[in-house]
């Protein structure tokens, strides 16, 4: 008798997620289809809005995007150049971080060195 009332419930476990991966699967099939009519709800008064502005917010977006995107393959381009450098000649990379760091260290501390001896009465 506890076989036969696993196998039920074990039976009606197997349904209920079966109801749940339908019920998940119309949820994204739902939010997609928002997202989709959303963008293109977007779109439209993006070219709404443009029409009436004569193209120019349009424009500045584009040029914004593409200001954006070209910095970042240049930032991109500068680290993998440097990466190459470092890889051409490390010991003259980690001397280079070193006295860089020995700098930045003595100006903090003569920063701080000289803000104690302001502070003092």
């Amino acid at each position: 008798m506890t076989n036969k009332t696993h196998e039920n419930e074990l039976d009606a476990l197997k349904a209920q997620i079966a109801n749940l991966r339908q019920e998940i699967a119309g949820l994204s099939a739902g939010a997609k289809k928002a997202a989709g009519v959303s963008y293109e709800q977007l779109h439209a008064s993006a070219g709404e809005e443009g029409s009436t502005r004569g193209e120019e917010g349009h424009s500045v977006w584009s040029d914004l995007f593409h200001k954006f995107n070209s910095s970042k393959i240049q930032g991109e381009k500068v680290v993998s150049d440097l990466a190459a450098e470092v890889g051409k000649y490390p010991l003259v990379s980690i001397m280079a971080a070193f006295g860089l760091g020995y700098i930045i260290a003595k100006l903090w501390y003569q920063e701080s060195k000289h803000a104690d001896t302001n502070d003092a009465p």
